[in-house]
């Protein structure tokens, strides 16, 4: 593992991060980027090698600002995200669905002075709120994201996207491993995260 030090600076340079939740949990690993450098290279760096879902972690004092709802949990399992309502950037997009545009959104909802109405619902952009408590309430990925960025002294927004292996199932244990030294990625747990914030 990486040291949370390691991390913290490759968040704020703009780089990328492995975090990794409980193996008793889900037991699978995001990677990272800060909204606020979110680039289409990047969010296509993203599609391309990470191969997941592109969400984004959010602090719910940002959703509360900015109006986007939390979307109704029907049948969810447990330690469900809590996902929200969709959005796209309205100025600078075409559909919101290329990794440049996704990229906008992304900065915008990392944008301070950002309005509700800079925002189209539903877009390419799924926002997951973090729970008030951050890893006080709940010990995933999403809260773990959150509490990086505020140590990086960052926006509490942060694009997230789990780590498939090439046959597509979730790339866990030395698979994660390997990923991240071929791509020079620091990686840290939620539970380093915890001990250091709680």
């Amino acid at each position: 593992m990486s040291t949370i030090e390691e991390a913290i600076e490759a968040l704020r340079s703009g780089g990328f991060v492995a975090l990794e939740d409980n193996p008793e949990r889900e037991n699978e690993a995001d990677i990272l980027l800060a909204a606020e450098h979110a680039t289409g290279e990047r969010v296509n760096w993203l599609a391309v090698h990470v191969r997941g879902l592109i969400t984004v972690a959010v602090a719910p004092e940002v959703l509360e600002r900015l109006d986007i709802p939390l979307l109704p949990q029907r049948y969810a399992v447990e330690n469900a995200p809590r996902f929200t309502e969709p959005v796209d950037a309205v100025e600078g997009t075409t559909t919101g669905a290329s990794a440049f545009d996704r990229a906008l959104t992304l900065r915008m909802l990392a944008d301070p002075d950002s309005r509700p109405d800079d925002f189209s619902r539903p877009g390419h952009i799924f926002p997951l709120q973090c729970m008030p408590g951050c890893l006080l309430d709940r010990q995933g990925h999403t809260e773990g994201a959150v509490a990086l960025a505020r140590l990086a002294g960052l926006q509490p927004v942060v694009a997230i996207c789990e780590l498939m292996n090439e046959e597509g199932h979730m790339a866990r244990g030395r698979e994660v491993v390997q990923f991240a030294e071929k791509h020079g990625i620091p990686r840290i747990s939620v539970q380093a995260l915890v001990e250091r914030t709680c």
